[in-house]
């Protein structure tokens, strides 16, 4: 059973969708439609130890980078020739791209939703948009005639 792709206005419509949302969180933020709820009891600021800003900053980090290293496998896979071709996983690892492109932006809102840091909020969210930006169908799936062969074709 040969796998098949969906067709590529499916896959720019899920790209855009999840692109779009990365506007949607920082719009909710920027025009107030949500906002951190006031704190009830002052907490003390500790000196030491990983705020959550740091650390959602740093994930979000590892899966950009990650989201943009499944696109270069997936483009770098090769047959026992040595010809490039595409692999039967590609749809999978583009949703799972997609995915991981998009966290970073999450992490951004869950930080705009505690009062957190604006910059690393707002880090995040650009981030999450070259990551997305990177990922794009045009730059995932080979074009026609791109490779030497594709075993989706058969």
């Amino acid at each position: 059973m040969a796998t098949t792709l969906p067709p590529p206005l499916v896959r720019w419509v899920m790209w855009a969708a999840l692109t779009g949302s990365i506007f949607f969180y920082f719009a909710l933020l920027r025009l107030g439609i949500v906002t951190a709820p006031e704190p009830e009891v002052e907490q003390p600021s500790s000196d030491g130890g990983l705020s959550l800003a740091m650390i959602l900053t740093a994930i979000g980090f590892m899966n950009a980078v990650a989201s943009m290293a499944i696109r270069m496998v997936v483009k770098n896979v090769r047959d026992q020739q040595g010809r490039r071709v595409t692999p039967k996983w590609i749809f999978p690892a583009f949703v799972v791209a997609l995915a991981l492109g998009e966290s970073p932006a999450v992490f951004g809102f869950v930080l705009g939703l505690q009062g957190g840091d604006p910059k690393a909020m707002m880090l995040l969210f650009g981030v999450s948009l070259l990551a997305m930006l990177a990922n794009n169908p045009a730059s995932f799936f080979a074009k026609a005639g791109d490779e030497d062969r594709s075993p989706l074709s058969n």
